[in-house]
């Protein structure tokens, strides 16, 4: 059974580290990713661990774009996130912030608990990031603690 494990990591050099540690453990590029606020460093990320360049997701694009330009304008645009990596591009343009959920519902989505989200939110609101890596119970047991970082 596929397991979802996440890692909270505060700065772009910390989200480094611990991806190259997971790619060092056998994991592959495929089910590693990182998530981060648009403001975020995330290329460099990507440089140094070879994952894909940055999604920013499609509610960044077309109309919904031009809605949010707006809003952004009038002051009351809320945070997106930005991803790198397959594991994680469903998470890429999620807004966050106090009036949304965008988030919260993709996460719980993919089986993670709602007070757990909400967490993750919080720590991606403050400017830090989410390491996330899709992975077997056994890898799982074996990983783990390189996720407590």
């Amino acid at each position: 059974m596929t397991q979802l494990l996440i890692g909270l990591v505060r700065t772009e050099h910390e989200a480094i580290i611990m991806l190259n540690k997971l790619k060092e453990e056998g994991i592959a590029d495929k089910y590693l990713g990182a998530v981060a606020k648009e403001q975020v460093n995330l290329e460099m990320v990507s440089e140094k661990t070879g994952l894909p360049l940055p999604l920013k997701g499609a509610g960044t694009d077309g109309a919904l774009g031009v809605l949010k330009g707006v809003l952004a304008g009038l002051g009351k645009r809320m945070d997106q996130t930005m991803s790198i990596g397959k594991a994680v591009r469903k998470l890429a343009g999620n807004e966050i912030g106090s009036e949304t959920d965008d988030l919260v519902l993709t996460l719980t989505e993919a089986g993670v608990s709602e007070e757990d989200a909400n967490y993750y939110e919080d720590w991606l609101v403050q400017g830090h990031i989410l390491v996330v890596v899709e992975c077997s119970e056994e890898e799982a047991a074996r990983i783990a603690p390189i996720l407590l970082f």
